[in-house]
């Protein structure tokens, strides 16, 4: 056909990263439908789009370029800017500046803007900010259509679903009802969170991840004086960056062999030996093993996969995303002056009493459970994977259609690496496609820039040409 039309739901970075490529790369005449149904998170999506007055990026302004074959871009727009944000941003910018995550939205969204207007004649973005209750196959010249809560419809040849993370999951308790209660906050982005608790109150954050970290940071910020308490089944902290860490020369992994979960940590645990005698940081060991993660995740077995998931994994998250070390030192004098109290606990139940909650958790090695009595409690457990669990109304559609498909572990969806949809047979569904996310059963290293950058150019090349740009990162 003469034109082509892709329909992009959801406006954050994946969504607008895929936009992006679109518009760059597109030769004849297209028209990209982004669609978002949250105004301030179009090009922005959860990550980059709150209101919290902490809230740093986790890796360091010299990797988080939107494009690696300009690895200074985000530096030199940060340059150009830097009188925009005279409170924001340090003057001059350093490579190993963490920047609040507000502005790299507004980079992404200026990037946006730039691929717009540098686009070919014919090539064209409009922007719907809708919800998207459905996505449904249709034959001769379109293949889907999408249709949005205000009764109208988009028709696309071709659908990326850019569904980001979906919002957490309550915890499993016997008083369900509790999660009704206004002393509940069910995401750490509320925007109201931290105008509704009183300075002094404590609170109870459930989960002890990199969320966790901007949430407290928050509560300090606004001058928050009251008990912090923190509670994960480990009771781990994130590690720390070393901004000046050297880059650590590590050889792709071979795979020609079995390799378990407790073989892969013994070589990994080895190859930090050898590299510290050399003088590189563990930081660079981990780094440098990011490209390989992918084929080492798919060559382990089903069962290995969940050996990896229920005892590995939480040693290697708080190694693989680190915080600031501003961060780290904020938390660290918290917890020495009493306010911040992290307990590796799992959680029993929750009941409102009057204007408080009385936590019942039980540590970790204890068979007898305490009560901590608190005036909020916040989930920051980190994004719902199980997309049978899902309450959206576009995902409940989407499965009962069968376009997509829960992975067995239930981390994702079933797709090809290139983000091609699988359906309940393990075929792939013609011109429909994700990335980001819902691919981490397949890669389980797709959430963050790195991975996601290189999957958007992929994908576009993909849905303009035929062909991927790139190649897949499985063996």
């Amino acid at each position: 056909m003469d034109h082509t039309s892709i329909a992009i739901v959801g406006g954050g970075l994946s969504g607008t990263l895929t936009a992006i490529h679109l518009l760059r790369t597109a030769r004849e005449a297209t028209t990209v439908y982004l669609i978002e149904k949250e105004p301030r998170k179009m090009h922005r999506g959860v990550a980059y789009s709150s209101s919290l007055p902490f809230q740093p990026l986790n890796v360091p302004a010299a990797r988080m370029t939107l494009f690696p074959e300009m690895p200074h871009h985000f530096l030199d727009w940060l340059t150009e800017h830097q009188p925009v944000y005279p409170t924001l941003l340090p003057d001059p910018i350093s490579p190993d500046s963490f920047v609040p995550r507000c502005v790299f939205g507004d980079y992404v969204e200026d990037c946006l803007a730039v691929a717009e207007a540098d686009a070919l004649k014919g090539v064209r973005l409009v922007r719907l900010t809708q919800e998207v209750l459905a996505v449904e196959k249709r034959g001769k010249n379109y293949s889907f259509a999408v249709s949005l809560r205000n009764g109208s419809q988009v028709m696309a040849q071709k659908v990326v679903l850019a569904l980001g993370n979906l919002p957490p999951a309550d915890l499993p308790i016997p008083n369900k009802a509790f999660y009704q209660s206004p002393l509940y906050k069910a995401s750490p982005w509320s925007p109201e969170i931290l105008n509704a608790l009183p300075a002094h109150a404590p609170v109870l954050l459930l989960g002890s991840s990199l969320t966790m970290v901007d949430l407290v940071g928050s509560l300090v910020k606004k001058g928050h004086q009251g008990k912090i308490y923190v509670v994960s089944r480990h009771g781990l902290l994130p590690q720390t960056h070393q901004v000046d860490a050297v880059p650590y020369p590590l050889a792709p992994v071979r795979l020609q062999r079995p390799l378990s979960p407790l073989k892969a940590m013994r070589l990994l645990r080895k190859e930090v030996r050898k590299a510290a005698q050399e003088g590189y940081a563990w930081h660079s060991v981990v780094d440098a093993l990011r490209d390989s993660l992918s084929g080492i995740w798919h060559n382990f077995s089903f069962q290995e996969k969940k050996q990896f998931l229920r005892h590995v994994k939480p040693y290697w998250e708080i190694h693989r995303h680190r915080m600031p070390l501003a961060s780290s030192l904020m938390l660290r004098q918290l917890q020495e002056k009493g306010q911040l109290e992290v307990k590796a606990a799992s959680l029993v139940d929750l009941h409102a009493n009057g204007k408080m909650v009385h936590a019942e958790i039980r540590e970790r090695g204890n068979t007898g459970t305490q009560i901590l009595e608190v005036a909020m409690v916040i989930n920051c457990t980190g994004p719902l994977c199980d997309y049978t669990k899902s309450k959206d109304p576009l995902v409940q559609q989407l499965l009962s259609e069968g376009l997509i498909c829960p992975d067995d572990l239930k981390m994702g969806v079933t797709a090809t690496p290139a983000g091609n949809l699988l359906n309940a047979e393990g075929l792939p569904i013609e011109n429909l496609f994700t990335l980001g996310p819902p691919l981490k059963g397949l890669l389980y290293e797709s959430t963050a820039l790195r991975e996601i950058r290189h999957q958007a150019a992929s994908l576009a090349s993909l849905l303009l040409f035929g062909e991927a740009m790139l190649e897949a990162a499985l063996p």
